[in-house]
């Protein structure tokens, strides 16, 4: 295996460092053990789907997100 400095991988151009983070994730992904998920996130998504289901409509389309985030850059 082949060690890579932090500022050597600074120096990649955008598109390796892109590359370089697809083979790291690639990784971890295809390890067979699970990290766990904290249950503070659970607790999260379950506030969510409950804030979902009192009120479906206030939902946004992908567009709109875009929009508004184009707004704000």
């Amino acid at each position: 295996m082949t060690v890579i400095g932090i500022e050597n991988i600074l120096k990649m151009p955008v598109e390796r460092r892109i590359l370089l983070l697809e083979d790291v994730w690639d990784s971890i992904r295809s390890e067979k053990n699970e990290i766990p998920v904290p249950d503070s996130h659970k607790r999260e998504l379950v506030r969510r789907f409950k804030k979902y289901q009192n009120n479906p409509s206030a939902l946004i389309s992908g567009k709109q997100l875009k929009d508004a985030v184009n707004l704000r850059g």
